[in-house]
This record gives structure tokens, sequence and C-alpha cells, in this order.
């Protein structure tokens, strides 16, 4: 058992479900667990007791602070920085934890001050695209100054290891332990799916609402009877006005406007409660950017479906091919509606051998502890 440990991540973890895990399970190795964060959310239920939030600032939603002028942007990352550092110097101290880029552009600013008995863990959820990112911004600092900010920890670790190729670590570089982003079953609790061909079937799409995940395609479908089941289609997670305004355009013109479900962001323990609600998880990324295009381990939507029982629609592509082709709870599908129609109508005539295999592979291949339990052993404080 540690003294203290410290959690820092720019964006309030709520919104990084694997730093959630990374938490509850780091609470139960320390005494006191600080989360030095900014006030996106209240949402502080349901922790551990010996875990304390240090909140940045009053509160304010992600797109308000996107919205915040250069000047209270830089304010809130020297105050995120002070905090950080006046919490890292306690003596008490034994473990700092970075999460992405900004918390690591911190630690870079004030490193020599922290005692040598501190070790350092960084963990990056998405890799920094400099392209998408405004020039001399906080993020595009903390990104350009990323791997030379790196040489300062002692352990580093990434949820996919196609993203380590982004680094080029050597014989001097902290030591690398991969972490994918499954759920934890400290939250994550089994169950068991059963449905009845006419029951209606609904299909989660949870995360960044928008293109490139066959929303629109499915859409399109919810008019038709597969395999005797009626189609839904639920929506979890933030979404900017313009893409809202178009796919509840489009369901009107199909008239299915009431067969779509909209939730927004909620707290993360209230996910899987939507979760085991639906039967089918839409699985399916696009993007041809280096973070979507290295999901087959990274997406802790994937894990969290299978966890609660829902087989997924993937995307047929070489990667997902390589991660997934083996699970039969994962159903491959180009998009097009043929391929959909075909890939949903095999999960309803397979349902319960899928879900029921689903679990089983997340109870004992897919679950957080089994690849986070490398780092604790790693940097267990003597």
């Amino acid at each position: 058992m540690v003294n203290r440990i410290i959690v820092a991540i720019y964006i309030h973890p709520d919104y990084y479900p694997p730093t959630i895990n990374a938490i509850f399970n780091l609470s139960d190795i320390c005494n006191e667990l600080i989360v030095v964060t900014q006030n996106n959310c209240n949402s502080e239920n349901g922790y551990p007791l010996n875990v304390k939030f240090i909140k940045i600032g009053g509160l304010k939603t992600l797109f308000e602070n996107e919205q915040k002028s250069i000047f209270k942007k830089t304010f809130s990352f020297l105050s995120f920085t002070y905090y950080l550092l006046k919490n890292s110097i306690n003596s008490n101290t034994d473990l700092l934890i970075l999460y992405d880029p900004i918390p690591l552009f911190s630690y870079f600013l004030f490193n020599k001050l922290i005692n040598s008995k501190v070790k350092i863990s960084y963990h990056n959820h998405d890799l920094p695209e400099m392209n998408q990112l405004r020039k001399y911004s906080i993020g595009w600092l903390s990104a350009k100054y990323e791997k030379k900010a790196l040489k300062k920890v002692d352990y580093f670790s990434l949820p996919s290891i196609e993203r380590l190729l982004s680094y080029k670590l050597n014989k001097s570089s902290p030591h690398f332990i991969l972490i994918p982003n499954y759920p934890s079953k400290k939250i994550y609790k089994n169950t068991s799916q059963q449905i009845n061909k006419k029951d209606e079937i609904k299909i989660l799409f949870q995360g960044s609402i928008g293109s490139g995940h066959c929303i629109e395609e499915i859409i399109e479908l919810l008019n038709k009877d597969i395999c005797g089941g009626k189609l839904a289609l639920v929506l979890k997670g933030k979404v900017r006005n313009e893409f809202k305004k178009k796919i509840e355009e489009l369901a009107v013109e199909k008239y299915v406007e009431d067969k779509i479900e909209w939730h927004g962001i909620t707290p993360y323990f209230e996910v899987q409660e939507i979760t085991k609600q639906c039967q089918i998880g839409l699985a399916i990324f696009k993007g041809e950017d280096m973070m979507n295009k290295t999901l087959g381990s990274a997406s802790n939507k994937i894990y969290e479906y299978i966890a609660c029982g829902l087989p997924i629609l993937v995307f047929d592509n070489l990667h997902f091919r390589k991660y997934l082709t083996k699970y039969k709870w994962a159903v491959f599908t180009d998009g097009t509606s043929d391929s959909l129609i075909k890939a949903i109508d095999y999960i309803i005539k397979n349902y319960n051998l899928l879900s029921e295999q689903a679990i089983s592979d997340f109870k004992n291949e897919f679950y957080f502890e089994k690849a986070f339990d490398k780092l604790i052993k790693n940097i267990r404080i003597k």
C-alpha cells in the first residue's frame, strides 16, 4: 500500500472511461488518490472513498471551454499546472500518472522540482494530430513537446500497439506497457441478453455522434422488418447541432423519427444501464486518421458493448479483421444497405449464442485489469 497517488487529466475523467478504470484500480493500492482536472462536470458520485477531486475553475461544459478566449484558456492551463505542482511536491506523493499531452506538458515545465522518489507514468488516450490544432495554442504546444517531455517519465502506455509507431523509443526511453481500452470488472457487471424476434431490436451507437459510423445508413433501414424484428436506433453521446439537424431531417424524410432515441452526455456510471436496454452495438469507424485506423484495442465502446452482452456491427477492413475475426459476436459489414441487412439478420437469428459468447470473452479476455495489473506491478513503490 502506497501513501498517495496523483492522477492528472485535463478533461474530466468522466469523458475518458479508461482513466476511470485506472482510478478504481489505483485506489486499491494507496491510502489517498488525488485527481487534478478541469471542472467539466459534476459526476464524482460512485468513486471509492479515498478518491478526491481537485477541479480547476467554475463548472463549464467542454463546448463552453472551447469558446473561451485565449487569455482565459491560458489562465486555466496555468491554474491546472499550479495545482498539479502543488500536489505533486507533497512529501506523501509516491506516484504521478499523467493522461494525455497537456498534463504531460505541465509536468515538463516543473519536472525538476519533483522529488526523484516519485514515479512518473504517462498514458496517451488519443494521438495528437498537429494539423488539427491551432498553432501556439496550449494543445499545440503540448503535442509539439510531447516526445521531448516523454524522456522525463518512467513509464509510458498506449491503448494500441500500432500507435507506438508514432514514437521512436530507444534504450533510454521509458518502460512501455500496452493497456487496451477494455472495461473494468469493477464497474461492469455480467448481464445476460435474451430477445424474441417480435421484440424491438435497439441498435446503439455511443461516442462522438457524427459521420463515418453508418448512422445515416442505419436510419434507412428503420422502416424494415429484419428477421421478424422491428429496428430502432439509440444515439448516446455528444453531437454537433449541424449533424443532429441532418439526422432529424433524414428521420422525418424516412418516417422513422419515432424510432430514434437521443441521449446526451451522461455520467459514465449510467452508460451501462442504457447499453443493457439495447441489443446490438454499432462499432463502425470509417475515419482515415491514425486514431480511427488503430481502434482495434483502443475503442472502449466495442468492449463496453460486449461486456453487456451486445453483439456488434463492425467495419470490414484489415485492421478490425486483425483484431476481431475470430470472435463470433463481431459481425462485419462494409456499410452498404445489403451488407447491413445481412449482418443484422445474422445477429438476430443467432442472438443468444452471440450474446453469451460476448459476455464470456469480456470475463476471460477483454477486461481492463488484465493489462493494467502489469503497470501496477511495475510501478509498485518500495
